[in-house]
């Protein structure tokens, strides 16, 4: 159900309202989109004025799809029976469109940051709440200053809670964030070496998820993932927090807990869980949901239930098989922290033939890069024991410097500028019972290379 109206929408966000078919109290809003050319019938076409665009530019495709109505920037024509408002800036009013949703709100919103895992830890959260509750989360990995507000605008005053994902590059970010929606629970994953660049060090990145405890009011909630460096940052909260993990001093603590055939397996108080992923760097994402699970009553039996039933997100550790090999196609992104994670997950995989790293750049590593780079090589070879690397990108030679410092030989570590150029290389090296591990940041495209080796005749094994 949408509980707006277009006069709700006017008195909100202000601007000049023309046209509409209906009394404006009267026209019920549809979802809100962004993208002409997603716009689907009844739909509002919010015009976004990006560096190279202005949104109100694409008002008439919008229409032509349906559009009922249109936020813009600067006057444009529409239908006889659509509507437009007129606003100084669009972007401002998509804040002030989604604060109004999140007054009309009195479930609860639970916030999750982090350096990797957001997004899987947001979607078991939510994977558990829906069990017992009704509530919506972040599509995709909304995360930033536009997807946030629009994720809110999800949010109805009958649901039960929302699961939003903060992200951020820079500091200050998650704190304006987290005062724009507001949450009553705060989830921290793990502090990692993402967006060095932005945050200059690892001290940097946790003071900067520090920012979402800061916010959260006294009767509010934390469920922390437990990590060093949230642990040095911990005082900033004001709340009560739950933390998760495989210690003994975490109020959830998970054990005997083994990673094989697609299936993350754990006990918590007794109690078995099976979630369908790939890696152990998954269980403080399932802990989270766990840990969220309980504060809002649902007992842990359910919640096992619910996880052992869990979609993984596409490129995420995502295991398939092509051409007789098989792929770990964890493209989505990259980061130092998720690449180890990548890493053992491939040294540990059962498979009869080699073990192949196609490695993208990590970006945003700033003044770091090379280093990083350098160190991701050495742990290709002496952590994950790989037998050939194929790495691609403006670092790609730091890496083979890295891999042959630890050992690899020439002829079995390649650097490539670009994806398409590593294409021949992968055609002939891919054997029948490789296990391939494709990963790099969400820049380089690297799930290009899991869709070429699809199109490639099988080999026959040597």
């Amino acid at each position: 159900m949408h509980f707006s109206t277009l006069q709700n929408l006017y008195e909100t966000i202000g601007g000049r309202l023309k046209g509409g078919s209906r009394d404006p109290g009267e026209e019920t809003l549809g979802p809100v989109e962004t993208d002409s050319r997603q716009v689907a019938e009844s739909n509002v076409f919010w015009a976004l004025r990006g560096p190279n665009h202005d949104g109100a530019d694409f008002a008439d495709e919008a229409f032509r799809r349906g559009a009922a109505g249109a936020v813009v920037g600067k006057s444009v024509d529409a239908p006889d029976d659509r509507w437009t408002i007129e606003v100084d800036n669009t972007q401002r009013a998509l804040w002030q469109w989604a604060e109004s949703k999140r007054r009309q709100s009195t479930g609860t919103v639970i916030a999750v940051t982090g350096s990797v895992g957001k997004t899987t830890t947001r979607q078991m959260i939510h994977t558990v709440l829906a069990t017992r509750f009704c509530g919506t989360a972040s599509p995709r990995n909304y995360n930033n200053h536009l997807g946030v507000p629009l994720s809110m605008l999800a949010i109805e005053p009958d649901h039960d809670y929302a699961v939003l994902e903060l992200g951020a590059s820079s500091p200050g970010e998650i704190a304006t964030l987290a005062e724009l929606c507001r949450p009553k629970v705060g989830v921290i994953t793990h502090v990692g070496d993402a967006h060095l660049g932005g945050f200059g060090s690892r001290r940097g990145v946790a003071e900067a998820k520090a920012e979402l405890l800061a916010e959260l009011p006294l009767d509010g909630h934390a469920v922390l993932v437990d990590d060093p460096w949230i642990r040095r940052v911990a005082e900033r909260c004001r709340a009560p927090i739950t933390w998760v993990g495989r210690h003994g001093d975490c109020d959830i603590t998970a054990d005997e807990v083994i990673s094989a055939d697609g299936k993350l397996r754990f006990r918590v108080d007794g109690c078995a869980f099976a979630v369908p992923v790939w890696g152990r760097h998954h269980l403080g994402a399932a802990l989270a949901a766990v840990g969220v699970g309980r504060l809002l009553g649902i007992n842990l039996k359910e919640m096992a239930e619910a996880l052992a039933a869990f979609d993984p997100l596409p490129m995420r550790c995502e295991v398939i098989e092509v051409r007789g090999a098989t792929i770990i196609n964890d493209a989505y992104n990259a980061s130092p922290t998720s690449m180890l994670a990548a890493l053992e997950l491939l040294r540990d995989f059962d498979a009869p033939g080699r073990r192949v790293v196609v490695s993208g750049d990590m970006a945003e590593l700033g003044d770091e890069s090379a280093r990083e780079h350098f160190r991701l090589g050495d742990a290709i070879v002496s952590r994950c024991g790989a037998d050939l690397v194929i790495a691609c990108g403006d670092f790609a030679r730091d890496v083979i410097e890295g891999a042959r410092a630890a050992g690899m030989s020439p002829a079995r570590s390649i650097p490539c500028r670009t994806t398409a150029e590593a294409l021949p290389f992968l055609g002939q090296a891919i054997l029948p019972g490789d296990v391939v591990l494709v990963k790099g940041s969400r820049g380089m495209n690297m799930q290009h290379v899991v869709d070429a080796l699809r199109q490639y005749p099988r080999r026959r094994s040597a």
